[in-house]
């Protein structure tokens, strides 16, 4: 029962801390063309930044949507923090292909590694691709649509591999000029995620 709780916790804090951090990273610039090259190699983040955020988890079963609010902490070279200050505090901590999960006094809950997760491979790949601004990382994994114009654009990311080996239908991140605004990953059996930013000013350590 334990193990069946913690799977079902990390499941729930990986997926929505992966998508954050995809658009944590494009929140560190604005898109200059249309084109996915200049998109990726305009967003580099050279020190520490925070950004608040509001969660809705959709889930067929509940009637509600589920909302957390908190905000994550970046620090270069590769460490991201999750903090969620309400309803509860949690916290979740990817450094390099490891995502650590902590309960409201910091102590451990559970590690693991990222890459024996399909769903979570196929998510931080994407992640990967935006933090080295490589468009070929994405287009490898992802069949990739960016449209509209820099006032107002969206970002689609659709798995290249077959449903039946993830449960990701797609990722999609809409902005403006300043950044994106929203980012939304949907599974194939109806769940989905949105995450709304509030753009913090980038703080050094």
């Amino acid at each position: 029962m334990r193990t069946a709780k913690v799977s079902k916790l990390v499941a729930h804090c990986a997926q929505g801390f992966a998508a954050s951090w995809l658009a944590l990273f494009l929140t560190a610039g604005s898109a200059v063309a249309l084109e996915l090259e200049i998109l990726l190699q305009s967003q580099a983040l050279e020190g520490r930044r925070e950004i608040a955020f509001e969660e809705r988890r959709f889930i067929k079963s509940v009637t509600t949507p589920i909302v957390s609010r908190g905000h994550f902490v970046f620090q270069p070279p590769d460490r991201l923090t999750k903090i969620v200050e309400e309803p509860r505090r949690e916290s979740a901590v990817i450094e390099g292909d490891r995502l650590t999960i902590l309960d409201a006094e910091d102590r451990e809950v559970t590690s693991i590694d990222l890459w024996l997760q399909p769903d979570l491979r196929l998510i931080f790949a994407s992640i990967r691709g935006v933090l080295k601004g490589d468009p070929e990382v994405l287009r490898s994994a992802f069949w990739v649509s960016l449209h509209g114009q820099l006032e107002d654009w969206s970002l689609q990311l659709s798995p290249k591999v077959d449903e039946s080996k993830t449960r990701i239908q797609h990722i999609a991140i809409s902005g403006h000029a300043t950044g994106p605004q929203s980012f939304e990953v949907r599974e194939t059996n109806g769940n989905r995620a949105q995450i709304e930013f509030l753009l913090d000013a980038p703080k050094s350590q």
